[in-house]
């Protein structure tokens, strides 16, 4: 995997190991503490996205993180590609403060958005503005796109970060409709299957501009999905 394959110093992630472990009883980040695991489960998997053939995340990308929580995938992925140009969204403002405190003890670069995303996609300053937006254990995927598409720019991509296969196609049959309307195009899968369980990744390329409507009010998402 990219986080031990291509020679990372790994000081930076043993040091975002133990913030994670020590602030994680304060801001509720993630259900797994054992080091190993969070190594694997949430290291390992937010990188696996660089070794896909051709890698989606061009030199130099924007990339937005949507409901970036503890980080995952947007600080492994800065890390790893110090050249991406990182913008982390967080709704909730304590974890958005522990993102701001984060990437400055990690000393990395990166814009802290706290906000919605259906709110912050209506904004010039971040519609169709990112090469990638990425999304971790968010929401299902016809929702995930209504929330994430409008911020991909046209020909770049929207990374949907998913469990075991079988689900991730159940979840990508179910978005058709809203990829194709939000101006979202199918590109690939890729799923693996680990000791920890099975992962995919789901990527759509942003083909068209999307509707000014959207995304809608988030009341309206939840009752009435695309």
């Amino acid at each position: 995997m990219t986080i031990f394959k291509k020679g990372l110093s790994m000081d930076l992630f043993q040091t975002y190991l133990e913030i994670l472990l020590r602030e994680n009883a304060k801001h509720n980040l993630t259900a797994i503490t054992d080091p190993e695991e969070i190594r694997q489960k949430h290291f390992a998997d937010s990188l696996a996205l660089l070794d896909d053939a051709p890698c989606p995340v061009p030199q130099g990308a924007s990339l937005l993180d949507v409901g970036s929580g503890g980080g995952f995938p947007g600080v492994p992925l800065k890390i790893a590609r110090p050249d991406i140009k990182l913008t982390l969204l967080e709704a909730t403002g304590k974890k958005a403060d522990f993102l701001r405190m984060l990437t400055r003890e990690l000393g990395i670069a990166a814009v802290i958005l706290k906000a919605r995303a259906e709110q912050a996609a209506h904004d010039p300053t971040y519609r169709e503005r990112f090469d990638v937006v990425t999304a971790r254990a968010v929401a299902a995927l016809p929702l995930l796109c209504e929330l994430c598409l409008p911020f991909v720019r046209v020909g770049g991509v929207f990374v949907a970060y998913k469990g075991p296969s079988e689900k991730a196609h159940e979840e990508l049959q179910a978005a058709d409709n809203a990829i194709q309307l939000l101006g979202g195009e199918f590109e690939y899968m890729h799923s693996e299957t680990t000791i920890y369980g099975g992962r995919s990744r789901i990527i759509l390329r942003k083909i068209s501009q999307t509707p000014t409507n959207y995304p809608r009010n988030h009341g309206v998402m939840r009752k009435k999905r695309l």
